[in-house]
């Protein structure tokens, strides 16, 4: 067990001393969310959607919804290549999800339908980043790598539908569901850059705009609800040890 400890020991401070500084951030960010639905789902929707009217005849696309959250991370830069680092984050994203609307027509008959998701996620990236101007006021960074997202809520639904007669509402409904997601976690890439304005050695002004897109469905009930993206802009501060 001594041996084992040492080793241990001699390990993290091998790893230690093969970084140059040690910087630790918070921000807060807003973007929006939606998702990549697949064409046979689109047509089970406008199937449904159109069912009880004769040869009808029907669209269905989805929009992007409003998400936001925060975050907090952590950037190893190395002694070697200080420009070069390795960043960790631990983040909630809030209303991750899309709109989905559907219409079908037929003749002076018409149904509209909007089928809104949203869940809220725990986010876990994992980063190689490159620091261009690195020390000067001005830095910029690209990244990109992968993530874990772990959905923490349920999925909730909002389905507004409305029946039309000569473009004249005559039956209008709407529901609300929650149901829980098969997704224990998805594996996601993310890329995008931070904008760093240094006040000083030690403190900075971040801003970052990043792409992310999950490498996997989300599914409820067995259902698959389609492949989610979500671009965000954020604002936060740094405080580099060094």
């Amino acid at each position: 067990m001594k041996k084992l400890l040492t080793v241990l020991a001699l390990g993290v401070l091998l790893a230690s001393s093969s970084f140059a500084e040690f910087a630790v951030g918070v921000r807060g960010s807003l973007g929006i969310s939606d998702a990549w639905i697949a064409d046979d789902t689109k047509h089970q929707i406008g199937n449904s959607i159109s069912s009880g009217l004769t040869d009808a005849s029907y669209s269905v696309d989805n929009e992007a919804v409003l998400c936001g959250g925060g975050a907090v991370w952590g950037t190893y830069s190395f002694k070697s290549l200080p420009a070069l680092a390795l960043q960790t984050e631990i983040g909630l994203l809030f209303n991750n999800g899309t709109k989905v609307t559907g219409e079908a027509k037929s003749g002076t008959n018409q149904v509209e339908m909007e089928d809104t998701f949203s869940y809220s996620s725990l986010e876990l990236p994992f980063l190689v980043t490159f620091t261009v101007n690195k020390g000067g006021f001005f830095e910029f960074t690209p990244q990109a790598g992968i993530y874990l997202s772990f959905p923490i809520s349920k999925i909730k639904q909002e389905i507004d539908a409305k029946g039309k007669l000569n473009g004249v509402t005559v039956i209008e409904n709407s529901s609300e569901r929650s149901d829980d997601l098969d997704n224990a976690f998805i594996f996601g890439t993310a890329f995008g850059a931070d904008f760093a304005f240094n006040f000083s050695k030690k403190s900075a002004l971040v801003l970052n705009a990043r792409y992310m897109i999950d490498l996997g469905e989300l599914k409820s009930n067995d259902e698959n609800l389609g492949t989610r993206r979500v671009f965000l802009m954020s604002a936060g501060y740094r405080y580099t040890f060094r």
